[in-house]
């Protein structure tokens, strides 16, 4: 058993721990559950496999397949079920995953070269078999989580139980999380921003309330009726969350919700100012396990555009190339703290990392005379689409290989629902009809990543030294 859960037994068990819209566990009932699952999954797995994966949605079902298999200390890839197949054998063959567990409704996704166990196998499993011994350290991998570069090549990030639980902790002083808050859990656990809210009730010891997807309507109830505290959304979750703000508001039990993939608008906040929804706009990625940069709901209007302020425990700098920035000065963002992740899979992109200990963000920024992070612009030209990131070198990728392609260039546009989108410009031999390029773009990327809409142009604007200018294609 985790320590984390170990000590919530021994401190609370008959807290309420995990809640669904069908069911709820109390903690020594999560902890008999956790235990019957590692139990049975031991029966597919040789005890010298360290590494597998899980392809699955939200459920109380993974929740428990998370904790038993990092009972078994196993170190699990963490796959995105938005992804087709040829990205999902990209990263089971990187990680070296033999083994996938992949819920019910996922099976008919193409694994190829590994086994794959359904939820169900696992549940039907009469073979049961002591749990080994081994002691527990903080700095074994717990996950891996696959996170574009601007190659546009998927590296896997390596995340520590140490990186959680400093994640966690300073999440904690920075929203005065107690044991009484139940965080809403309607994000992706595949994703960080899922991930951390499972870790932060093993840690703080406070509840999660996991829902299969995100449901405006079902998000709310749970709100009105104060049966959550404090909800994780992106932009879009947020959009849809005002839009269906209920006249009598939420239960006084709601503390906050936590925003991350992108500034909120001016305009948005001010509608959650009149609708008295504390909102704490926060700054993070894979690699930071979860926030790391948050600004309060307090100076949200007074710092507009603001990412915040560094949580506790976290060493933020601006940098130059050997030279660190004054403020209103730009330059890289570089962080450093515990629940930085301090390497990538495989020894790969090892110039992320400073010498003297800094991860180098790839995002251009400046602090303020306050000492407030203002993100600028994005050295990796990542777009955030409804709290995913994209990267546009992936795209260019996948579409140069068409033939009659000359050369694309892809670039968010901004969007109304989705914050930003990604849009294509080519340059072609010949024409070339759209619902080609989507078809195309379809087989090889996941949905969310398919340009929405393709400009075929003369030639690509550029810079003095050859290099594509992005910039003026927003302008076009």
């Amino acid at each position: 058993m985790l320590p984390w859960l170990k000590k919530q037994v021994e401190t609370n068990p008959k807290k309420v721990g995990l809640y669904t819209n069908s069911q709820s566990w109390t903690i020594q009932e999560i902890a008999n559950e956790v235990d019957e699952w590692a139990k049975k999954v031991m029966a597919f797995l040789p005890e010298k496999e360290k590494r597998v994966a899980i392809l699955s949605q939200n459920s109380s079902e993974l929740y428990f397949l998370i904790l038993a298999l990092w009972a078994l200390h196993k170190e699990i890839v963490f796959l995105n079920t938005h992804l087709v197949a040829d990205e999902l054998s990209f990263q089971l063959s990187d990680s070296e995953v033999n083994t996938v567990f992949v819920s019910d409704s996922l099976l008919d996704k193409s694994l190829r070269h590994c086994q794959v166990i359904s939820f169900s196998e696992i549940k039907n499993q009469t073979q049961s078999q002591n749990i080994p011994t081994t002691k527990f350290c903080l700095d074994n991998t717990a996950s891996i989580m696959y996170t574009s570069g601007t190659t546009g090549k998927p590296k896997g990030v390596i995340q520590t139980f140490r990186n959680h639980q400093a994640s966690s902790l300073s999440t904690q002083k920075n929203m005065q999380i107690t044991s009484d808050d139940v965080w809403a859990c309607a994000v992706p656990l595949f994703h960080i921003s899922g991930l951390s809210i499972l870790i932060r009730q093993l840690v703080l010891g406070c509840s999660i309330y996991i829902f299969e997807k995100f449901d405006a309507r079902q998000l709310t109830n749970q709100l009105q009726m104060g049966n959550v505290t404090v909800a994780s959304v992106v932009n879009v979750m947020l959009k849809q969350l005002l839009a269906d703000y209920p006249k009598q508001g939420y239960s006084d039990q709601f503390k906050c919700m936590l925003v991350g993939g992108g500034p909120v608008s001016k305009e948005m906040l001010q509608e959650c100012f009149t609708k008295s929804i504390p909102v704490i706009q926060s700054f993070g990625m894979t690699e930071t396990c979860s926030q790391v940069i948050a600004l309060s709901y307090q100076d949200a209007l007074n710092k507009i555009g603001s990412s915040g302020v560094p949580l506790e425990g976290i060493a933020l700098i601006i940098r130059q190339g050997e030279k660190d920035c004054q403020p209103l000065e730009v330059g890289e963002i570089l962080l450093s703290g515990e629940n930085i992740s301090t390497r990538y899979l495989n020894q790969l992109a090892k110039s992320s990392w400073t010498k003297d200990g800094y991860f180098k963000t790839g995002d251009l920024g400046y602090l303020d005379k306050d000492g407030y992070l203002y993100v600028v612009s994005r050295l990796s030209e990542l777009i955030i689409s409804g709290g995913e990131n994209i990267y546009p070198a992936e795209i260019e990728h996948c579409i140069g290989k068409i033939p009659g392609v000359v050369e694309v260039a892809v670039v968010g546009e901004e969007d109304e629902y989705w914050g930003e989108v990604p849009v294509a410009y080519l340059v072609t031999e010949n024409k070339i009809d759209s619902s080609f390029l989507d078809k195309v773009c379809q087989q090889s990327l996941a949905k969310y990543k398919c340009p929405k809409k393709y400009y075929v142009i003369d030639a690509l604007p550029r810079t003095a030294s050859g290099k594509v200018a992005k910039k003026l294609l927003l302008n076009k």
